[in-house]
């Protein structure tokens, strides 16, 4: 029987995010790292002596590259719907680091692109790849707590971006918080009941700055068709600066699971009595899981995870909870259209 090649991988951009999709390239034996690109020449250089891989000064020579089989993209979020469809239009698969697009249209027409040409687009949505994520999502979808009826999400940290000038403090460039960091919880909390929202309110602060133009602590409340509701608290202005807090509460009409605090595991309180997990959720666990699944679609032994339609969702979702932070009302995830 023949091994199964492993797959060549380009990652265009070689900022923060870039260096947890190298590490589990070099943890994984099913894809590996061909080369690099970056508007930042000398950067990607350094990268690519760094990772023993080539590198290449556009886009375009990347693409042209025979042992290139598919691209990781972590650039800033203005640029994913551009790059994205030039990759597809390579006919090269595409793993785009969250979110898929800066807006719905464009999000769908990345999801339409690699139907068309029948690619696999997977996007970013790593915390479908934790062990506490599965974990509870598989408690839910086996009817351990019944139908879920409301969940709460706390993702809690410190401050983790390079300055002032950070592109994600520009919402022109990220888009916002509630697309760039408030996208994680609000897809968990729609894989964990199993719908799609149909409403969104959000309210926001600018904790560390009245001069940041973007919220960085956020709650985003979602309603959906089926009468659940979830609750989805998101920061980047806690102290310490290292500080990380993960929260979070799934009520069903048999059962509820808890993570009260990070040294926590899983309970859940049952019909049979107190259940536990105690996942970690490593974040490199969760990388080299997140790229085991891409190769597994590409070779057609599963489906891409997220769903598109999951991952042009969640941008909408998201783009419905900027609109909310704007105008101090619910939004109707349906009249997002920008």
């Amino acid at each position: 029987m023949s091994e199964t090649p492993v797959l060549g991988i380009a990652i265009v951009g070689v900022g923060g995010i870039a260096a947890s999709h190298m590490a589990a390239l070099r943890a994984t034996d099913r894809a590996r790292l061909a080369c690099v690109q970056d508007m930042d020449r000398a950067r990607a250089r350094q990268v690519a002596l760094q990772e023993d891989c080539a590198v290449e000064d556009t886009l375009d020579a990347v693409l042209a590259r025979d042992d290139v089989e598919a691209v990781i993209v972590c650039t800033p979020n203005l640029t994913h719907e551009d790059i994205g469809l030039a990759v597809l239009r390579a006919g090269r698969h595409l793993l785009m680091e969250k979110p898929l697009a800066m807006t719905a249209e464009g999000a769908d027409e990345l999801g339409r692109t690699a139907e068309e040409r029948g690619l696999v687009l997977a996007v970013g949505h790593s915390h479908r790849f934790s062990a506490q994520g599965r974990a509870v999502h598989e408690a839910v979808a086996s009817g351990a707590v019944g139908v879920p009826r409301f969940v709460r999400i706390v993702m809690n940290g410190g401050w983790i971006w390079p300055g002032w000038q950070a592109w994600v403090l520009d919402p022109a460039v990220s888009g916002g918080h509630s697309l760039h960091n408030g996208v994680h919880l609000t897809d968990l909390a729609s894989w964990w009941i199993g719908e799609r929202p149909d409403t969104v309110f959000a309210t926001g602060q600018a904790v560390t700055s009245r001069a940041l133009d973007i919220s960085d602590y956020l709650v985003i409340e979602l309603g959906f068709p089926g009468g659940a509701a979830a609750v989805c608290e998101v920061s980047r202005a806690e102290r310490p600066r290292r500080a990380a807090y993960l929260e979070f509460t799934v009520v069903g009409t048999d059962g509820v699971l808890r993570r009260t605090w990070d040294a926590d595991g899983i309970r859940a309180w049952l019909e049979e009595g107190l259940a536990m997990w105690a996942p970690d959720g490593a974040a490199g666990d969760v990388f080299v899981a997140e790229i085991d699944a891409f190769a597994a679609a590409i070779r057609g032994e599963a489906p891409a995870v997220p769903a598109v339609a999951d991952a042009v969702d969640a941008v909408r979702v998201a783009a419905a909870a900027e609109e909310s932070l704007k105008t101090g009302r619910l939004v109707r995830r349906e009249e997002v259209r920008r």
